[in-house]
């Protein structure tokens, strides 16, 4: 019977190990979770100086529009050279406009870039917080 009461006690045993382990493990992996999410947010902070830069230049199209108009309309008499520059200004607005939007549809097109890195950085932790796990030993033994 004291056998059986030993074994039982040590399965309990080994089972709360067993369950302090699993539970050490989900902490870490959680706290990777938090870094992974952090990374993503700061990654796409990266895109804050870019919207904004959208914005600026739409507005300065929308001027060069409204001046344009007010020319057509002939509310507004300007020279020819000001309505080449006036042009010119439109057409490389217009293209930086054009090249911003094309790597924005690259980013949304691939967002598996900024997710497999993070990824790949979580894997290469916990691989290495197990490595550390398994090397512990007991120092009398």
């Amino acid at each position: 019977m004291k056998t059986i009461k030993d074994l039982l006690l040590a399965l309990l045993n080994a089972t709360l190990i067993l369950v302090a382990l699993c539970l050490f493990l989900l902490w870490q992996v959680s706290r990777s979770g938090e870094r992974i999410a952090q990374s993503f947010a700061s990654n796409l902070s990266l895109l804050k100086p870019m919207e904004q830069r959208v914005d600026e230049m739409r507005q300065e199209v929308a001027g060069l529009r409204s001046d344009l108009a007010s020319l057509a309309n002939g509310t507004a008499e300007v020279s020819d050279t000001a309505k080449m520059r006036l042009e010119t200004a439109t057409a490389r607005l217009d293209q930086a406009l054009n090249g911003i939007e094309t790597d924005i549809a690259k980013l949304a097109a691939t967002p598996e870039t900024l997710t497999d890195y993070a990824i790949d950085q979580t894997a290469t932790r916990v691989s290495t917080e197990l490595q550390t796990l398994l090397q512990c030993r007991d120092p009398q033994g």
